[in-house]
């Protein structure tokens, strides 16, 4: 299936569905309990000997619902996991493909937990049986409440990432903590002509296609997005997590080599091979959760302005990668250094490295037509061959 072609995106699929299953579970049988706590409370009005049948009743309903989890968790799941196809529904659409799902989610619950109830008791299952015919819309709202409580933390993780969404939920960062973290920052190399010569929509889609291709080698470094700029992602770790196996310089490195091996498709597609330049960059930050109308994770101190200066310091250069003295004697690697250069707004100079031996490569120029050279094509030609009006 193209929404599983790559690890990440497998992974995450599977994640997804087993904590989606064990959601439905705990739902559901939250619901059973307490409709067994009720019965509870009008156990003086029956028998013993009925009571403890529909105990017994009650211990199969939580088996049965563990079947009937697997089955909700798969319907939820994939209806949020293909949100991209949802997207371009119109607001009205959407809405009525929720109700139609969570219609036939219910339908379905109720339709299996009956099913399999009159297969074991021949009266049926207390639970299930008597939901069918008195509760069915309380549970239908009861089923579309928790399906958009679990969708809206599924969708508050992606757009927190994996490690924010954590501390957010344990409410970490309410005060400035101090951090010691590795940062990179990715840049696309020649983003200003690539833009003109694409134009904003295309060049956008370029972009999605960029971060895409990147996610198989992210996750598996063990980087977390602090921030989308424009065609800047900004990458951080946490200090062991970053220097551990020389991530935050083998991540560079795998991200070019997974865009360099689609080649074919970014050359066909948009006409240019797209080539990032980073800078690399550890030290102490702050990190506060800030802001009030909306509010995210941010980090303040020099080692975050250090990391942008050394990223705008690669085209100047002409290489790929820079990093600081600050990195490298973390690093088990031998580096070449480039020099010892003063950056805007630093009071001291900063040594800065690189993995390189030659600078950075500019096939965008040939690759890409400039937009002279695009409306010239479009102009009338005189019977010399020159174009009239340049």
């Amino acid at each position: 299936m193209q929404y599983l072609k790559n690890r990440y995106q497998f992974e995450k699929y599977i994640k997804g569905y087993l904590i989606s299953s064990a959601f439905w579970y705990v739902i559901n049988a939250l619901y059973l309990l307490i409709r067994y706590d009720a019965l509870q409370f009008y156990n003086r009005f029956i028998d013993n000997n009925e009571f403890f049948i529909i105990h017994s009743e009650l211990k199969f309903a939580l088996l049965a619902n563990a079947v009937l989890a697997l089955f909700l968790g798969w319907f939820s799941w994939n209806f949020y996991f293909f949100l991209d196809k949802r997207s371009k529904l119109k607001s009205w659409q959407r809405g009525t493909l929720i109700f139609i799902i969570v219609s036939v989610e219910t339908s379905l619950l109720l339709s299996i937990g009956d099913y399999m109830g009159k297969n074991i008791y021949p009266e049926g299952l207390p639970y299930f049986n008597e939901l069918s015919q008195q509760s069915f819309i309380i549970y239908a709202v009861y089923v579309m409440m928790a399906g958009a409580l679990i969708n809206s933390l599924f969708q508050l993780k992606d757009i927190l990432g994996p490690e924010l969404f954590q501390t957010a939920l344990r409410g970490d960062y309410y005060t400035p903590k101090e951090e010691h973290r590795v940062f990179m920052f990715l840049d696309l190399y020649n983003s200003t002509s690539i833009a003109e010569c694409l134009g904003h929509m295309k060049y956008s889609r370029l972009i999605q296609d960029c971060y895409r291709t990147m996610t198989d080698p992210i996750s598996f470094s063990k980087a977390s997005v602090y921030q989308y700029v424009g065609d800047e992602i900004v990458l951080t770790w946490p200090l062991e997590k970053g220097i551990k196996n020389n991530r935050c310089i083998q991540l560079f490195y795998d991200i070019d080599a997974t865009l360099k091996s689609r080649r074919d498709y970014f050359m066909e597609k948009y006409g240019v091979m797209p080539e990032f330049k980073a800078g690399i960059h550890a030290g102490i930050v702050a990190t506060s959760q800030v802001g009030v109308i909306k509010r995210e994770v941010a980090y303040h101190g020099d080692t975050v302005n250090a990391t942008s200066r050394l990223q705008e310091k690669c085209k100047e250069l002409g290489y790929q990668v820079l990093m600081s003295e600050d990195v490298v004697t973390l690093l088990n690697s031998q580096f070449k250094e480039v020099g010892t250069h003063q950056f805007r707004g630093k009071k001291q100079p900063l040594k800065i490295f690189t993995t390189e031996d030659k600078p950075l490569a500019n096939s965008f120029t040939h690759e890409c037509p400039s937009i002279e050279s695009t409306v010239g094509a479009l102009l009338p030609k005189k019977v010399d061959g020159s174009v009239e009006g340049i």
